[in-house]
Order: structure tokens, then C-alpha cells, then sequence
């Protein structure tokens, strides 16, 4: 992949966002979906790297998202509409922003149903109840922190998409 010249259609922050929606795709089907199907569909390999997240970051949603009816629509939503997506965003996103404007609408849609979803786990994360959970689950302000920064990327890249995406928006309807 060669970097476009200055001046031209692609943005460096294209890169960015090709780079995240890319990573999303092996993310959901390798490690996300193991919360919803059987565990013999997975090497072990796979099966431990989830096993060690849910140990260091002590993550209650992803250990069990079955118990936790909300985070289990998130999921279902990610695997069902968000996965095709991202091999859309990540091929428009490669090409550059400016010349594929059709992804724009869409990634308003997806960083703003994507943000909301992670204040939802944010909140929940740092007000729950977890002492009586057999799963994994914080049992410190630190550990709730903690498991909040695991998430952190998906607030930030996909706001920074949402203000990216209306900027073009914007741009696009004063031409």
C-alpha cells in the first residue's frame, strides 16, 4: 500500500480508519464471537488469548454475554450488520474517504450506534454490582478502570470517525 502524495484525494487519516475497520473484521470473527458460540468451534490457541483477556481485564460482558441481555444485542448487532461493514469501510477507507464518499452516512451511523454502545458498557462497568458474579468481573476501581481502557479504543477511533465523517459531509454538501 503506497501512501498518496500531498495534495491529493487520500488523507492519512483514511489510514487510520482502514487500519481499525480492518483489524475488526479478524477481532470479531476470532475473538468476539467466541462469547456466543460453542467453545469447540475455536483452536486452542484462540481459546486461551480470550481466556487470558478475560482474566487481565476481567471483562463480565464478553465472559458471559448471554447474562447480560443488553451486550448481547451489541454483540449480535456486531456480528450480524457491523462485520459486513467492516469489510466495506476497510476497502472504502483504503482507497481514501473523498473517493468513495458512500461510506460516509454509514460510518456516522456505525461511530455513533458504536460510541453509545461503549458509554453503555462504561457506565456499567464503573457503577455494577459485580460482587456476587461467578464470571470474571472488576473488584477494584482499578480493575473497573482498567477493564475501560480495554474499550477505550472503541470510543475514540469511532468518534474521531463520526467528527471526521460530518466534516465531509459538511464539505461535500457546500460543493
Amino acid at each position: 500500500m503506497e501512501m498518496a502524495p500531498p495534495g491529493s484525494d487520500h488523507r492519512k487519516i483514511d489510514y487510520l480508519f482502514f487500519g481499525y475497520f480492518f483489524m475488526q473484521i479478524p477481532s470479531t470473527i476470532l475473538f468476539d464471537s467466541q462469547g456466543l458460540l460453542p467453545e469447540y468451534f475455536y483452536p486452542g490457541f484462540l481459546r486461551s488469548l480470550r481466556q487470558h483477556y478475560l482474566e487481565s481485564y476481567r471483562d463480565p460482558f464478553l465472559a458471559n454475554p448471554w447474562g447480560h441481555p443488553w451486550y448481547l444485542s451489541i454483540c449480535l448487532l456486531e456480528h450480524s450488520i457491523e462485520l459486513p461493514f467492516f469489510f466495506w469501510a476497510a476497502y472504502c477507507y483504503y482507497y481514501g474517504a473523498m473517493k468513495k464518499p458512500a461510506v460516509v452516512l454509514p460510518s456516522i451511523l456505525y461511530g455513533v450506534h458504536t460510541v453509545t454502545a461503549v458509554l453503555a458498557i462504561w457506565c456499567t462497568a464503573l457503577a455494577a454490582d459485580f460482587s456476587a458474579y461467578a464470571d470474571p468481573a472488576p473488584r477494584s476501581p482499578v480493575e473497573r478502570l482498567k477493564l475501560c481502557s480495554a474499550y477505550a479504543p472503541f470510543f475514540f477511533i469511532p468518534l474521531c470517525n463520526i467528527y471526521d465523517s460530518c466534516t465531509l459531509a459538511l464539505k461535500e454538501k457546500q460543493s
